[in-house]
């Protein structure tokens, strides 16, 4: 009886769990702009809305998404023609501008730039890596995001210059999209052969997940 429930419990919560986060980003999508949907199908349909509710909602949603992926496609090929490449430039001169709005704005390009650049968006991490943290006798998986800036290393010591510094990402167990971003030489790292997916999926399980019998698993 144990042995059937945990059985079904393997195979029901990964479905569950996929369903919850799906449906949490569509909402966080369509969320702000559900009340426009509602009142232009309710303009054209609304005694349809009013017997099938749950029907207008997941409409509404639906014609949201659509909208949204139309608009991506849209500025994609507008960016390209000189005319609507000097109204994003002119928009992000009048951003900056803006005192609040400004910090915001920067962030948010820099990041998006570099994460969906041809560049960055091929591998964002190099590679994976064990380093010690958080003090020389213990370890930790992470990530090595690139070099250090220069500006970071220029005022310290002067055998610090002379090491070649990695960005390394450490995250968290088991919500690995939190961590620490540190700093460690190159003869403070070592390269392990786990791909960042596995990485996160053994992050995930606490250390149940092991990167090796899946692999074993998959050669079968």
């Amino acid at each position: 009886m144990k042995k059937t429930f945990f059985a079904g419990l393997a195979i029901l919560l990964p479905i569950a769990l996929t369903f919850i986060i799906v449906i949490f980003f569509i909402d966080v999508l369509t969320a702000p702009f559900m009340g426009f949907a509602e009142d232009v199908l309710s303009y054209y349909g609304g005694e349809v809305v009013g017997k099938h509710h749950l029907t207008f909602l997941i409409v509404s949603r639906i014609l949201i998404l659509i909208f949204f992926v139309a608009l991506i496609f849209l500025i994609g090929i507008l960016g390209r023609r000189l005319f609507f490449s000097w109204i994003v430039k002119w928009t992000n001169q009048l951003f900056i501008k803006i005192p609040i709005v400004k910090s915001i704005y920067q962030i948010s390009r820099d990041i998006t730039k570099n994460i969906f650049s041809e560049k960055h968006r091929k591998r964002l991490f190099k590679r994976t890596v064990i380093v010690p943290f958080p003090h020389q006798k213990t370890t930790a998986l992470g990530l090595v995001s690139g070099n250090v800036p220069t500006q970071m290393i220029k005022n310290k010591k002067k055998e610090l210059k002379k090491k070649n510094l990695q960005s390394v990402f450490v995250p968290t167990a088991p919500h690995p999209i939190s961590g620490f971003l540190l700093l460690y030489a190159d003869d403070e790292i070592k390269t392990v052969d786990i791909k960042t997916e596995d990485l996160f999926k053994f992050l995930l399980s606490c250390g149940i997940f092991q990167p090796d019998a899946q692999n074993d698993q998959d050669q079968e």
